[in-house]
């Protein structure tokens, strides 16, 4: 999961975790409140409304009470009854079915002073209020007052209302966690891509400009990334100019001993036989230094010159195929083979010179290092991501901790390729160089069975 993902999610579970207690414990708590205030409110017209009816059926007799009841009910919305010490029904209303519970409410006020509420849900959502009185001449009411649903609704919300409040909450809580953590990974993801070109070789990788002139943590990054990358470019460049020039000026040298040399063994022939096999030991030495030097101009120029390179339509079958041919030819004098049964067609982009030299390092350091007696296995697959050629030895292998060491210029393994193969440490290097500069990719690893297997990667054109 991406940094970006992961700031979001958990910021976003937790604002949304904490906003929901929040709206359900303001909703727990105010339904309460509200519920004592809308009951002492209630309560108190209630009990007004009960001490005047009981006044006004003692004074002026039921027909009053009747129209006072009715009074009451245009003004306060609801419906009332009262009822005296025997549950009677003193204002002259029929009994129903539906009123049988509203006068036991009224029994059980009897008992009561305070106010009593009864909600009901059946056959019709209301609100029983009952009130508990006593008149001028001693005798006891109960007034009972029937609200509807719309006049208490607002105190018991229903889950719809709940959830859509949660859901506003959770829907704005996620927008400003997106913006958050958005503009938290922006700067790492920016410093991220950087990295990645640096790694890759391409070192003018900067991050620049791209935090303006913030002075927060990320920009003081961007700037300690910019100075370090400026710095490893400074230090790289001079090695490779230093490499490139030290390489130039061998050159002339050994152009002058290799003449010199010939004059030497010409001179020897005739006046001193016995310093012939000297000679020509200077000569193969000479010969030695004059590829490695050239091996070291083909380095330089891949790392410092990448975009001179030109670059022509190469069937691979056919180029690996010809190198295949040379090794095979070569391995047979050492009791060993080279093979490349069943090569797929297909078709790069590439520089012929550079990808021939490039694979042939790989099959030629296979060759160098198979037992004797087995072949050198090259295997060609072409599909829509690319070429993969895969070149599988049987020798000793390499220890693990060595693979991601041996495209290293000058890096030769201690164990199995040691120094005394005679190898300059730059083949594969050079390889690494110029099919990376091909836009590919290649690894090394031990095989399960023994020995080396060398992917080389690279995409392919339909040109």
């Amino acid at each position: 999961m991406s940094l970006f993902l992961k700031i979001f999610v958990w910021f976003w579970l937790a604002m949304a975790l904490v906003s929901v207690a929040l709206v359900i414990a303001v909703a727990l708590t105010e339904s309460h409140q509200v519920d004592m205030r809308w009951r002492q409110m209630t309560g108190s017209a209630v009990r007004v409304y009960a001490q005047t009816a009981a006044q006004m059926y003692e004074r002026d007799g039921q027909g009053a009470l009747v129209i006072y009841l009715k009074r009451v009910e245009q003004t306060a919305q609801m419906e009332t009854r009262i009822y005296d010490e025997s549950g009677a029904e003193v204002s002259g209303r029929a009994a129903t079915q539906e009123t049988k519970h509203i006068a036991d409410v009224a029994q059980q006020m009897t008992a009561n002073d305070e106010p009593l509420f009864d909600f009901l849900t059946e056959p019709k959502p209301v609100a029983l209020v009952a009130q508990k009185v006593d008149g001028n001449r001693g005798a006891c009411y109960v007034l009972v007052s029937e609200m509807p649903r719309e006049k208490f609704a607002w105190l018991f919300p229903d889950i719809r209302t709940l959830l859509i409040r949660i859901a506003a909450v959770v829907l704005t809580v996620g927008l400003v966690c997106y913006g958050l953590a958005r503009y938290l990974a922006s700067p790492v993801e920016v410093l991220r891509a950087e990295v990645r070109r640096l790694a890759g070789g391409d070192l003018s990788a900067r991050v620049g400009s791209r935090f303006g002139t913030a002075k927060d943590e990320f920009a003081d990054l961007s700037r300690d990334f910019d100075s370090m990358a400026a710095q490893i470019e400074t230090l790289v460049m001079s090695q490779r100019r230093l490499l490139g020039d030290i390489s130039h000026e061998l050159r002339s040298p050994l152009v002058r001993l290799s003449v010199a040399l010939g004059l030497a063994k010409r001179r020897a022939e005739t006046e001193a036989p016995g310093l012939i096999e000297p000679l020509n030991r200077i000569e193969r030495e000479s010969e030695r230094l004059n590829d490695l030097i050239g091996q070291l101009l083909t380095l330089t120029r891949l790392e410092t010159s990448p975009g001179d390179v030109e670059k022509t339509p190469i069937v691979l079958p056919d180029l690996i195929g010809q190198i295949v041919a040379d090794a095979d030819f070569e391995a047979q004098a050492r009791n060993r083979k080279v093979e490349f049964p069943n090569p797929e067609a297909c078709k790069v982009l590439g520089n012929l010179e550079l990808l021939r030299s490039a694979i042939e390092n790989v099959v030629r350091n296979g060759v160098h290092y198979t037992a004797e007696n087995t072949s050198v296995r090259v295997n060609l697959s072409c599909s829509s991501g690319g070429a993969l050629i895969s070149v599988r030895d049987y020798g000793k292998g390499v220890p693990e901790e060595a693979l991601n060491d041996l495209f290293r210029p000058f890096y030769r393994v201690a164990d199995a390729r040691d120094r005394g193969t005679g190898g300059t440490g730059l083949g594969l290097a050079i390889t690494e160089r110029a099919v990376r500069l091909h836009g590919g990719t290649i690894t090394a690893a031990n095989a399960p069975q023994g020995g080396l297997v060398v992917e080389i990667r690279l995409p392919v054109t339909t040109t």
